[in-house]
């Protein structure tokens, strides 16, 4: 059984960042009088020095007679009463909140009913409908909450790799498919609406790179926001002896992206080596997946003070997207941990993390 994401050694050879007004027109990068600061210490890193605690609150065990054997998870979702899992090989699976399997949604196939490559949920428990983009297919499809097929879009301009809320509108990222297996790729968004999964506004192309050994669906979390400003970020390598350990995070608006904050890794020799996989913003935080030295770090940095507050190394055997804790609301979190019995794994627990501000009489 698979029991991670597996991960490109190299993912970048060469970046170059191109910003379009449309998907014909190319515009030039727009430089920021707004661009902040945040520097990032090898000792802050090294030392996991943090103001902030994660506590687990609860844990959801899907290891539970009756329940299938999970694989790799791609996306979970959190309703009222239930838990929507998307898991690589059996598609959108229904959870009871205690963990008891419920009913799987929709199938993998070819049929106009069902998906091949599911990459990301969204649902709506006001409108009784969960989506499934299909980065394979190119379509988005519909279910209500009880697992009956509404509708599937048409094939969409790009391949879906994730929703995101902004407002009333609901993003869909997708991949460019253009010059696809030429190295040179690129980011679409577009909104969509959730009911007649129809493109409610033109196709953007935002972002763009060349690379002959990485795919966007991989990242399924490129957006975020702080104060209502929708906040882009791709994660890439600084590649060794190449270049100083800097990177961006966007602003986007109205289809340009302009540099917001620069994230500078000092006192790292540039002989070294450090891999952003993953990085999730939200409620003024930018919470980061880093790789350096084979070691993985959950770093946290407040994106009001521009300052670091959290570094916690994570423990090798468990690597993976899924154990990072992402956000599910205001001040909870979730990490997927899997299970291991004499060797054997099982089913994964979903553990829920309250996060808070670390005080003398809270034990590590």
């Amino acid at each position: 059984m698979q029991s991670a994401m597996k991960y490109p050694k190299v993912i970048y050879l060469f970046l170059s960042v191109s910003l379009f007004q449309n998907c014909n027109q190319k515009e030039p990068f727009e430089a920021s009088n707004a661009l902040h600061t945040i520097e990032i210490k090898k000792d802050f890193l090294l030392n996991q020095v943090n103001e902030l605690k994660f506590k687990a609150t609860d844990t959801i065990d899907l290891e539970r007679p009756g329940n299938p054997p999970l694989t790799t998870i791609q996306d979970v979702v959190f309703s009222t009463e239930s838990i929507f899992l998307l898991d690589r090989k059996h598609g959108l699976l229904k959870y009871d909140d205690a963990g008891n399997f419920l009913q799987s949604i929709g199938k993998k196939g070819e049929g106009p009913d069902e998906y091949l490559m599911p990459t990301a949920i969204y649902l709506n428990e006001v409108e009784n409908v969960a989506l499934i983009a299909d980065w394979e297919k190119m379509v988005v499809t519909s279910y209500d909450l009880e697992g009956n097929f509404i509708a599937s879009s048409g094939k969409i301009p790009g391949r879906p790799i994730s929703f995101y809320k902004e407002g009333d509108n609901l993003l869909m990222i997708l991949e460019g498919i253009e010059s696809y297996g030429e190295g040179s790729q690129t980011v679409l968004v577009s909104s969509i609406n959730p009911t007649t999964l129809d493109l409610t506004s033109e196709v953007t192309t935002l972002y763009g790179f060349s690379s002959k050994f990485y795919r966007i669906h991989q990242y399924l979390r490129p957006f975020g926001e702080i104060n209502d400003t929708l906040l882009f970020y791709l994660p890439r390598v600084r590649l060794a002896g190449l270049a100083d350990h800097m990177d961006t995070i966007y602003r986007m608006e109205v289809g340009h992206l302009l540099p917001e904050y620069q994230l500078d890794f000092t006192d790292f020799p540039k002989s070294d080596t450090i891999q952003i996989d993953l990085i999730e913003i939200n409620q003024g935080y930018a919470r980061i997946n880093l790789r350096y030295k084979k070691a993985s770090y959950h770093l946290m940095l407040d994106l009001t003070s521009k300052t670091p507050t959290y570094s916690m190394k994570l423990p090798a055997e468990s690597y993976s997207m899924e154990v990072f804790p992402k956000q599910l609301n205001k001040d909870l979190f979730y990490s997927i941990i899997r299970n291991r019995n004499e060797g054997e794994e099982e089913n994964p627990k979903i553990v829920i993390y309250a996060l808070s501000k670390k005080e003398n009489n809270l034990s590590d």
